[in-house]
C-alpha cells in the first residue's frame, strides 16, 4: 500500500470535522479529514498569500528518510510552509552506493506526491546529498527560517537518530522544531489544541514566538510558569490571541511534558538561563526533546 493509499484509508475511517481557522483546515486537509474544494471559505489559493500571513520569500527545510516519524516530519513542515507561505525543501542524506542513490530518488518521489496532493500550494523541492547528517543538515539549513527533524527512540541506525536531531537544534542558528508525536495522525481535536510555551521571564525570545505561531495557527497560548510559588491563571488577549498564564509548582520540565499531551506544538528556549556549553541542550530542552507527546520548537 503506497503513502497516499493510507492517507485516503485513514481519511475514509474518520468523520468529518469542521476546521475553524486556517490551521485546522491545514491539518484536517492534509490528513483527508475535511473534504477540500478551492471554492471553500478560508481555503487556500495557488499564488495568494491566506490572510495574517506575512508574503515574503522563506525556507521550510526538513530532513527525511525512510522512516515512520520521518513522514511525520514532513506532514509538519508541510502545514508549517502553508502557514507562512514559504517553500518546502526535503533533504535526504545517504551513503555515495548507487543502489542508495536510486532509493533516496524513490523516496523523496513518494514524499513529494505526498506533500503535492495533501498541501497542493506550497511549493516542494527535493535534494539527496552525502556525508555527515547532522553536519549536511546544518549547512542545507543554513538560509532557512525553519529545520525540521525528527525524533527517534533508542539506538537508531538511520540518519535521524536523536544525536541527529540533537546537534542540529543545538547548532543550527534559526528555529529548530523536533517532530516528537507517536499517536500521528492524531484525532480530529488536534487542530483546536493551544500552543504552550516554557517560560522563564517575559521578553524572553521563546515568548514572542509562541505568539506568533499561535496567530498563524488560529489558537490560543498557554505561557506556563514553573516555580515554587503557585499562582492563579490570568487570562488576556494581546494582539487577536487569547493567552493563558499559567503557574505550576512544579518542575518545569515535568510540566511541560505533562502540558504536551494537550499541546498542538510546545516552544521552549534552546538553552537554560546563562547559556549552555556548545553542543549541548539545556536541561529542560532536552527533557522536552526526549518525553514530550507532541512536536516541539527549539528557539534561541
Amino acid at each position: 500500500m503506497s503513502d497516499l493509499d493510507r492517507l485516503r484509508t485513514e481519511r475514509d475511517s474518520r468523520q468529518n470535522y469542521p476546521g475553524t481557522s486556517r490551521y485546522s483546515g491545514a491539518v484536517n486537509r492534509y490528513l483527508g479529514v475535511l473534504g477540500h474544494h478551492p471554492d471553500d471559505p478560508g481555503a487556500s489559493v495557488p499564488g495568494r498569500v491566506p490572510s495574517g500571513v506575512v508574503a515574503k520569500t522563506g525556507l521550510v527545510l526538513v530532513g527525511v528518510d525512510d522512516s515512520p516519524i520521518s513522514h511525520t516530519a514532513v506532514d509538519h513542515a508541510a502545514i508549517e510552509a502553508e502557514l507562512r507561505g514559504w517553500d518546502l525543501r526535503m533533504v535526504h542524506v545517504q551513503g555515495s552506493r548507487q543502489s542508495a542513490q536510486d532509493a533516496g530518488a524513490r523516496l523523496l518521489e513518494r514524499l513529494t506526491e505526498r506533500v503535492r496532493a495533501c498541501a497542493p500550494t506550497v511549493a516542494v523541492t527535493s535534494r539527496i546529498v552525502t556525508g555527515a547528517a547532522a553536519s549536511r543538515l546544518l549547512v542545507e539549513g543554513r538560509h532557512a527560517g525553519l529545520v525540521v527533524v525528527g525524533h527517534r527512540h533508542g539506538a537508531a541506525s538511520s540518519v535521524f537518530g536523536v544525536s541527529v536531531g540533537e546537534r542540529v537544534a543545538v547548532d543550527h542558528s534559526g528555529v529548530v522544531m523536533v517532530v516528537r508525536i507517536p499517536g500521528w495522525p492524531p484525532g480530529p481535536g488536534f487542530a483546536a489544541r493551544p500552543i504552550v510555551v516554557g517560560v522563564d521571564g517575559d521578553d524572553s525570545p521563546v515568548v514572542g514566538f509562541g505568539h506568533g505561531e499561535a496567530r498563524l495557527r488560529g489558537s490560543e497560548l498557554v505561557l506556563l510558569h514553573a516555580g515554587r510559588t503557585p499562582r492563579v491563571e490570568r487570562v488576556e488577549i494581546f494582539g487577536g490571541v487569547r493567552m493563558h498564564r499559567r503557574f505550576v509548582a512544579d518542575d518545569p520540565a515535568a510540566a511541560l511534558v505533562e502540558a504536551s499531551a494537550g499541546a498542538a506544538a510546545l516552544v521552549v528556549g534552546r538553552h537554560g538561563p546563562g547559556g549552555m556549553p556548545a553542543g549541548m541542550l539545556g536541561s529542560v530542552s532536552r527533557a522536552v526533546v526526549q518525553h514530550a507527546h507532541c512536536p516541539v520548537f527549539l528557539v534561541s
